[in-house]
């Protein structure tokens, strides 16, 4: 895998929010902060196409990204009224956050996948702390860890919703004239997680599905009649047949190498669907989650961590039970 932002990657190294930078004419990546959570950084992007403006992932909604865009937007020659579009490559905040935002600003046309407005309207459904709380019963939470779970639980479920003003099926082409930028529909880390394929140009735009340095969460975002993780899977071969593209992630640095990586993140997952299932005779999902090989120590998780670490080894043991 061959990095190809020196300054991205040394940003991440440093959990650092990298600075405004040209990729192509007319392309540009944007370190927006992502407070209180590593990585500190989402990566936005910025096509220029003559007199218009559209932005794939703002980020985070605060102040502070606000004017980190509008700044970044007077470097390149432009102003927030050039905005057209917003395209969310999935619906959690970190990337969808400031979509309500630009488009109170600018009235720009914010688009997502249809799934993933589905889940949106699903999530913000509030969940009784009851259903929640035997949730953790049944996973065998001991009771010291139960309130951190709760909070994080409340935290995750704290979306912002917003009614796409566009809904983009796999396929289709974003609303932008010329670049002919097309939906690769991603399902696993959401429900309506979406790749963006710039084919002219040689870009992939991967969402969080495809990552560098870290390996995605599963199953983090809205229903689905398949097992995520087998939505996940699934998902990663389509990445295959970009290999000669460059990646452009949601978090950590451009690469090449899709290929390479995609068998990596594939062996992953894999090799914890074996060491789940060595472990299904134990009586919980707690008991299973603690005897495998997290990449930060088990002994370490907390919060969004561990309740993403919870929900995920849940769903091999589903899955693994559904092949036997």
């Amino acid at each position: 895998m061959q990095v190809t932002s020196q300054s991205q990657f040394e940003a991440a190294e440093r959990d650092a929010v990298p600075p405004l930078e040209r990729i192509t004419d007319g392309l540009y990546s944007l370190g927006v902060e992502f407070p209180g959570v590593k990585p500190h950084a989402t990566l936005c992007y910025l096509l220029q196409v003559g007199n218009d403006i559209h932005i794939i992932d703002p980020g985070w909604d605060s102040d502070q990204n606000w004017q980190r865009l509008v700044s970044s937007l007077e470097t390149i020659g432009g102003r927030p009224n050039q905005i057209r579009s917003v395209t969310v490559t999935h619906l959690h905040p970190d990337h969808l956050g400031m979509a309500q935002r630009v488009r109170d600003e600018t009235n720009a046309l914010v688009a997502v996948h249809p799934a993933e407005q589905r889940a949106l309207k699903e999530l913000s459904a509030p969940q009784p702390k009851q259903l929640v709380l035997e949730r953790f019963k049944n996973w065998g939470v001991p009771d010291s860890k139960v309130q951190d779970l709760l909070s994080a639980f409340e935290r995750r479920s704290n979306w912002r919703g917003i009614d796409a003003d566009l809904l983009l099926e796999d396929g289709e082409n974003l609303p932008i004239k010329s670049l002919g930028i097309s939906a690769l529909h991603l399902p696993g880390h959401t429900t309506g997680h979406l790749g963006l394929v710039d084919a002219k140009r040689g870009y992939l735009f991967t969402g969080d599905h495809l990552l560098p340095n870290q390996f995605s969460g599963i199953g983090l975002g809205g229903s689905s009649d398949n097992n995520p993780i087998e939505d996940y899977l699934q998902s990663l071969d389509r990445m295959l047949e970009f290999d000669e593209f460059e990646a452009l992630p949601g978090h950590g640095y451009r690469f090449k190498g899709i290929s390479e990586r995609t068998n990596q993140v594939r062996s992953h997952h894999l090799e914890r669907a074996r060491e789940v299932s060595n472990q299904l005779g134990e009586t919980s999902v707690w008991k299973i989650a603690e005897k495998l090989s997290w990449t930060d120590g088990w002994q370490n998780l907390s919060g969004l961590a561990l309740l993403s670490a919870l929900s995920q080894t849940e769903l091999h043991v589903d899955r693994l039970r559904s092949l036997t």
